[in-house]
């Protein structure tokens, strides 16, 4: 959780950093992505803490004219504390390659993006104390592919930095090895809109 911390920190202050040209030329490097940085701390009715935090930076080259080439590595961290003394974390990791398109010569650049990876998830669940003690920790891994379509347009503030409004539809498959050792798989599909910050440098 530390280490995501400072990782996202780390990526955001890039966009304060760079002080290049931007631009969807042929040579240049693209960075940013639509889910830059999420993160959300709230306490139930119950009074469970909750906690998830999702960093996704995107790194790419323009081969040609409008064409970006390059990788997103989603990471994401959930965990639920309860009175208790129980807890549960869970911590993934994956890498997605992407295309993305801009149209156009004008500083509004409609845009086409696909991509398809996949990554690994670790899950850690501590018991609360029982009569008969308390439980040893139980660990598990999962693995995960996941796949993102969409589109939208980008707006160019300026010759660094475009604000890109998107829609998009997203599927994730992930199989996690449950405490028997069978496997069980969960597919979740998601239609959503996305705003992000990328920087055509």
């Amino acid at each position: 959780m530390k280490n995501l911390k400072v990782i996202s920190i780390g990526f955001v202050l890039m966009f304060f950093v760079f002080a290049l040209n931007g631009q969807t030329e042929k040579g240049s490097v693209l960075l940013g992505g639509e889910n830059i940085l999420d993160f959300t701390s709230r306490k139930d009715d119950d009074n469970d803490k909750r906690t998830f935090a999702e960093l996704s930076p995107q790194i790419g080259f323009f081969v040609v004219d409008g064409l970006a080439v390059g990788v997103e590595i989603p990471m994401s961290h959930s965990s639920r504390k309860s009175e208790n003394g129980s807890s549960n974390a869970y911590t993934s990791l994956a890498v997605s390659p992407f295309l993305r398109y801009y149209f156009g010569t004008s500083h509004i650049k409609p845009y086409l993006h696909g991509e398809a990876g996949f990554g690994s998830g670790k899950t850690k669940i501590i018991w609360s104390p029982g009569l008969g003690g308390t439980p040893p920790p139980h660990q598990s891994s999962s693995r995960m592919f996941l796949y993102e379509i969409g589109g939208g347009f980008g707006i160019f503030l300026n010759d660094k930095v475009s604000l890109d409004f998107g829609i998009r539809y997203t599927s994730q498959s992930i199989s996690t090895n449950s405490f028997d050792d069978s496997i069980n798989k969960d597919i979740t599909n998601e239609l959503g809109l996305g705003i992000g910050i990328v920087l055509a440098l």
